[in-house]
């Protein structure tokens, strides 16, 4: 339930920083009211500088509110610029993680937050109270300094987003959290690189009654619902995988007589399937975003072979970290349970392939990127069992065996050979 809520709060942050902003100044102009009123009497303890007449607030209050909603708009439009130059320069998938970068979502709740504080403050400023001092436009003009400072964060926050070595150091960050966090789950549970079925009466198939990406799988919710049985739970995809409707995603061993139908329907409520995919849990499509930026990199339109370079490097350091994980299979087991899942997280030669297929095919005829790609390869041998460097060298034999047609001079086949050597 606690990850539920988690992916949620991830996929909504927009809305949840802009709604926290709003409810702030909501509340904040609540409170001037209730202080302008005399309903809180503390106005006789505030100095006299600090408040101004009715006339004069509504001035400041109405001048701000449309300074406010000004700004706002520019900030909107700053943000519409960035996405776009986001999508055509970096990957279309990139763009969430600027949408969603702290100072970006906190510049436009204070921002719209303040407009909304000065319209409920101008709308309560009554002509009866003419003769009073008010506390309302010091809050406003105090709210207007926190804007500036905030806009100049965010202009100097854009400035260095733009920035494709800025962008990769925290895709990165990004993904070493995120397998960071996947190890962290691994923990206390049993990891093995084979398992056996063994032998029961009856099977059921797990089908899918959506399409979409597979985001969180409730493992106590599956043991607890098989809690009675003995049996052993198979899950035939991973976190981030595509699932079609009616596609076969489990498939569930057991001796006892069931109903099958109820206890699918049980048994399929744990597996969230969304419409979009998302970096949470899913270290593959954080590595993704890394590869795209590569992959536009090395496009003829941008030509820009150092980055490519940069990004390669990178993912060899990200690929070193999964080259130290230990077996293939995590079984999940439970002390209240009978029953175990057997859950394949992690496939060492597959991440290998699927990170940089793409890159071999499209930067083969490019010495430095080809060279890159071998460095990043001896990077991940250096943190890696005996039996991956194997996959290692024979994938180092699948890229050498890839671009050697495409050179010629003796020189760029002296390099590939020795870099291929050095693995």
């Amino acid at each position: 339930m606690i990850s539920k809520i988690k992916i949620f709060y991830n996929d909504n942050k927009v809305w949840m920083y802009l709604g926290k902003y709003i409810l702030i100044s909501f509340l904040l102009a609540v409170g001037a009211i209730l202080i302008d009123i005399r309903f809180i009497p503390i106005l006789d303890y505030i100095p006299a500088f600090l408040m101004t007449s009715v006339d004069l607030a509504q001035s400041i209050l109405g001048t701000l509110s449309g300074s406010l909603l000004t700004i706002t708009t520019f900030t909107f439009s700053t943000i519409m610029v960035v996405l776009t130059m986001y999508s055509s320069n970096f990957s279309p998938r990139v763009v969430n993680n600027f949408l969603t970068d702290k100072i970006t979502m906190k510049v436009l709740g204070i921002f719209v937050g303040g407009f909304f504080y000065c319209i409920i403050a101008l709308f309560f400023m009554k002509e009866s109270y003419a003769d009073y001092l008010v506390i309302s436009a010091t809050i406003a003009v105090i709210y207007s300094v926190l804007c500036v400072i905030y806009f100049v964060i965010f202009v100097y926050n854009v400035s260095s987003s733009i920035q494709a070595t800025k962008l990769i150091s925290r895709l990165y960050d990004e993904s070493s959290e995120i397998i960071e966090r996947t190890l962290k789950n691994r923990e206390n549970h049993l990891i093995v690189d084979l398992h056996a079925v063994g032998e029961f009466k009856s099977e059921l198939e797990i089908i899918s009654d959506t399409s979409g990406y597979l985001e969180f799988v409730e493992f106590k919710e599956i043991l607890n619902t098989l809690k009675d049985m003995e049996s052993k739970f198979i899950i035939k995809i991973d976190i981030g995988d595509f699932v079609s409707k009616n596609q076969v995603i489990a498939i569930l061993y057991y001796n006892e007589d069931l109903k099958d139908e109820e206890l699918m329907a049980n048994l399929i409520k744990s597996f969230s399937i969304e419409e979009e995919r998302i970096a949470y849990n899913d270290y593959r499509f954080s590595l993704q975003k890394i590869i795209d930026i590569a992959l536009r990199a090395m496009s003829p339109g941008i030509n820009d072979p150092n980055t490519s370079i940069h990004c390669i490097n990178i993912l060899g350091v990200l690929l070193s970290k999964l080259s130290e994980i230990k077996g293939e299979y995590t079984i999940i087991k439970d002390e209240n349970s009978k029953s175990q899942i057997v859950y394949e997280d992690f496939h060492f030669k597959e991440d290998l392939y699927s990170t940089f297929y793409q890159i071999v095919h499209y930067g083969k005829k490019d010495i430095s990127i080809v060279l890159s790609i071998f460095n990043a390869l001896k990077t991940i041998s250096m943190s890696s069992s005996n039996d991956k460097i194997v996959i290692i060298k024979e994938f180092s034999d699948y890229i050498y065996q890839n671009s050697i047609n495409n050179f010629n001079h003796e020189f760029d086949l002296e390099m590939l050979k020795k870099a291929q050597e050095s693995i």
